[in-house]
């Protein structure tokens, strides 16, 4: 039985998504550099753009469906997301290419990229965004099998909330691609149909299928701990001092 993660891919718009992606996924991959860039994504094709990076060695992690093609001259390696083995700060840039919706826990997974990706580097991020007609059928993969059934669609809120507390500043606007239905209407559509289709997509509103984000490592971050307690508010234990005094009679010299 094949993974729905790679389903998806093969279907008509599937294709004309990833099609779309490419362009900006190169940009954002020339754009990196250092000594290690690691690459995370079920479809290698789509790491082609590492030829023009900077980086002086690219590493292609495989989650076990597909590993990078030998033109690409990336050495694989296969890991969970939320368990890399790798030392700390030892990355210069990552790239994750639809992996983050495939994590078990997508927090602890950008959690342990945020660790390995040293202060400086890079962190290019491209998911499904749950905030979009996409994500509707994403809701419909939950009752009945579906290419999305097994895909972990993206909160955008959440994702910055969580690159902020990582020490990860975006150094642009993230970006959203994919106005079109995730289904073969496109045809069928009326005229006005067809105008609105076309004003979506040129005005990009964050509702776009895929959002496509770029982050800088300023710090070591924060840990995801729970919640903590404002100072502001809280009783605090009073505090007691040794009482000086002294009678009059004592006092005289």
């Amino acid at each position: 039985m094949k993974s729905p993660a790679v389903d998806w891919s093969r279907t008509k718009f599937g294709e004309r998504l990833l099609a779309e992606e490419q362009p900006r996924l190169d940009e954002m991959v020339r754009r990196l550099h250092g000594d290690v860039l690691v690459w995370s994504g079920p479809f290698s094709e789509s790491a082609r753009g590492v030829k023009r990076c900077m980086a002086r060695r690219c590493l292609y992690l495989s989650n076990g469906r597909s590993k990078a093609r030998d033109e690409l001259g990336m050495a694989t390696f296969a890991s969970r997301l939320e368990a890399l083995p790798l030392p700390n700060n030892s990355v210069d840039g990552f790239v994750l290419h639809h992996s983050l919706e495939l994590a078990g826990d997508p927090r602890r997974a950008l959690r342990e990229v945020g660790r390995v990706v040293a202060p400086g580097g890079r962190i290019g991020i491209c998911a499904f965004n749950s905030f979009s007609a996409w994500g509707l059928r994403r809701l419909y993969g939950r009752f009945r099998a579906d290419v999305f059934s097994d895909v972990r669609f993206v909160n955008p809120l959440r994702l910055f909330d969580w690159l902020a507390l990582l020490g990860l500043q975006l150094d642009q606007p993230a970006e959203y691609l994919g106005f079109g239905a995730p289904v073969n209407i496109a045809r069928s559509l009326p005229v006005g149909g067809k105008r609105l289709a076309g004003w979506i997509g040129d005005a990009r509103p964050p509702l776009g299928a895929v959002l496509l984000a770029s982050a800088v490592k300023q710090s070591q971050g924060a840990s995801f701990a729970g919640p903590t307690r404002p100072l502001r508010g809280r009783k605090l234990a009073a505090a007691s001092y040794p009482r000086t005094w002294a009678r009059g009679r004592h006092c005289r010299g």
